[in-house]
């Protein structure tokens, strides 16, 4: 990897800029009522940094635009870009190119057309309590502790500790497709971990894949030797002054529960074998199977709990679920990861690791097709019929971290052929809980004591070549947001979010700074700069949502409860589902970018999720380690 790209600030203490007058025009009034016609991050620019606002207008010509600062002196103008009709948006699209050589100030504002954004600061690290609030999300969120009050914003959201002993055995009876499941004779101590979403549940799949996020933003600063950025104390913790990252802290806590996850040797279960087709609805063929070594899917009770509710009032019995191939692997995955992170740090803690990651990889190969399934109340299913990408990542990960090259060349023989297949032409899907293509390739950059110069070079082709495609994405919206303008599903917010791992490294291996304002589109646009004016990240901004679907952050189904924390980031606009009437009713007939309402009840647009904001969590980190590209640095027009 080359080394990051330096800082440039650029003084204008001393413009002298003509004064500018508007076009004749209109603009359109969408959004709420009390928006700003003129759209932007709510969380302000980085010095040195260009961004973008946006508004609608069905004027067809530029209009003129013009910027001001707090004692009402011209800093720059210019003129809109149009781009036209915007399909994620449902308007016509004009966007305002702003330079990156701005001053750094509170109260600028944006005119054009007779309207006005916002004000917003310029700073030098806009993104800096952004990035520790999404961290502290995930402590918010641990099960097994007490939320004390001298470790969160607000006392508000203190809480005593949710489920502090899990000593669980497995589910026993009829599901809700009529499969008899006869449970198990084991007991674990599931204790800890993260509540997974708005509910209690706890997940080795969703649970690895934000486990890796968190990781891998540690690794990358770790191979770039900026560490620093994220010493002890930063966010606080029960675990700060233990002269360890708080990145490494809240990982662990995490690690621990996925690696309880696992099953004892010697231990036969009745569980369903290939892909039995969901469609038929009926009961699941049950076959009793060695699953030593497995990892179960997940943890949870039998039904939903209702809410509002404490997790420390939640009294409902809970229970393992079965063991899957994908959760093995994802334990496997991140277990591999943690023993390469803490084989100098603890190197106890490291072996542990790495015994279970080799135990939970060699039981996936014994294994490899037993599949999670929608038949428990009570829980997400977290269901996923192709486990080439899992064999990938976990092989990948094991070879890193012990320079075995035996976990690369025998996916041949296993699933992750196909993992292999999509690898070598660079068409590796988005990272999500079900598609984790990308991890491994991502992996080869940051680990760097066995993998092979070749490697990483390859590695660094195919992430440019990902992020090259979103960007081609971004060319195509209004907003310029790296992302499909139809693409709006459940959880969208996590997926753009996602993109900017792909997105970093890029501006990583090349220096070419349109990668990194790609990143700061995806900020922008989580933040306020979208058609609904809209910050949809809890306590950042002037409009941050508020009233997210989760039991404890439940002040939209209670007004006497707390709103969601700082950094927690909804899950978005959804304009391909709505489970049910009253989520249609919301949505009423929306573009993409505008089928989202901050409403509890609505959990397909407002729910939280530890994935989701482990993506925001490496996207702000990201931006506020990485510093913008000077002006001279490789672009493209």
């Amino acid at each position: 990897m080359r080394s990051l790209v330096g800082i440039f600030f650029l003084s204008i203490s001393s413009l002298a800029l003509p004064s500018v007058g508007f076009a004749d025009c209109t603009i359109d009034s969408n959004g709420p009522a009390d928006a700003p016609e003129i759209r932007l991050s709510q969380l302000g620019l980085q010095i040195g940094a260009p961004s973008k606002a946006v508004f609608s207008s069905p004027t067809q010509t530029p209009t003129d635009w013009s910027l001001y600062n707090s004692e009402r002196e011209l800093v720059a103008s210019g003129s809109t870009f149009v781009f036209g009709e915007s399909v994620a948006s449902g308007g016509h699209v004009h966007q305002i190119d702003l330079p990156n050589n701005l001053p750094a100030g509170e109260n600028f504002t944006i005119e054009s057309c007779d309207a006005q954004s916002r004000p917003f600061s310029i700073s030098e690290r806009p993104y800096s309590k952004l990035a520790e609030d999404s961290l502290s999300y995930f402590f918010q969120n641990r099960s097994g502790i007490d939320i004390s009050e001298r470790y969160v914003p607000d006392r508000q959201f203190a809480r005593a500790a949710g489920h502090p002993s899990e000593r669980l055995t497995c589910f026993a009876g009829e599901d809700m497709r009529g499969t008899t499941w006869p449970g198990c004779d084991h007991v674990l101590d599931v204790t800890g971990g993260w509540y997974d979403a708005g509910d209690f549940g706890k997940y080795a799949v969703n649970g690895g894949i934000s486990t890796w996020m968190l990781l891998n933003a540690y690794e990358r600063l770790e191979a770039l030797q900026m560490t620093e950025a994220w010493s002890d104390n930063r966010v606080p913790m029960p675990e700060n002054d233990n002269g360890l990252s708080e990145i490494l802290d809240e990982a662990r806590w995490q690690v621990e529960f996925l690696l309880s996850l696992q099953i004892p040797q010697g231990v036969y279960m009745s569980v369903p074998i290939g892909a039995q087709a969901e469609s038929e609805g009926g009961p699941l063929d049950l076959t009793e199977t060695d699953v030593s070594g497995m990892a179960h899917h997940k943890v949870h009770a039998a039904k939903w709990p209702g809410l509002p509710l404490l997790p420390s009032d939640a009294d409902q019995t809970r229970y393992l679920y079965p063991p899957s191939t994908a959760a093995t692997l994802n334990v496997s995955a991140v277990a591999a990861q943690c023993a390469r992170i803490w084989r100098e740090i603890d190197p106890v803690f490291a072996n542990r690791c790495l015994v279970a990651a080799v135990s939970k990889y060699n039981a996936a190969q014994r294994n490899p097709d037993i599949f999670a399934r929608r038949n428990f109340d009570g829980g997400g299913p977290y269901n996923d019929l192709d486990l080439s990408d899992e064999f990938g990542w976990a092989a990948t990960e094991l070879y890193a971290t012990t320079g075995q090259t035996d976990y690369i060349t025998s996916l041949t023989k296993t699933p992750g052929a196909y993992w292999l297949a999509r690898n070598g032409d660079s068409s590796l899907g988005d990272i999500s809980w079900n598609s984790v293509d990308q991890l491994p390739v991502a992996t080869m950059l940051t680990a760097s004591q066995y993998v092979s110069d070749n490697d990483r070079a390859r590695a660094a082709t195919i992430l440019v070549e990902i992020a090259d495609r979103y960007l081609d994405d971004a060319a195509q919206d209004g907003y310029s947001l790296p992302y499909p303008p139809t693409g709006y599903g459940w959880g969208s917010n996590g997926a753009v979010a996602s993109r900017a791992v792909a997105l970093g490294y890029a501006y990583d291996v090349t220096g070419d700074r349109k990668y990194r304002e790609a990143l700061i589109s995806i900020m922008d646009y989580l933040t306020g700069r979208n058609p609904l004016d809209q910050s949809y990240v809890a306590g950042h901004g002037q409009r941050a949502v508020r009233k997210v679907h989760h039991r404890f952050w439940a002040e939209g189904a209670n007004p006497d409860w707390p709103p969601a924390a700082p950094g927690a980031l909804s899950g978005g606009p959804n304009a391909g589902y709505a489970p049910d009437e009253h989520q249609k009713a919301v949505l009423g007939d929306c573009a993409p970018m505008t089928c989202w309402a901050d409403d509890y009840t609505a959990f397909a647009l407002n729910e939280v999720a530890i994935n989701w904001n482990a993506a925001l969590f490496w996207l702000a980190s990201y931006l506020d380690t990485t510093p913008p590209a000077q002006p001279n640095s490789t672009t493209t027009e």
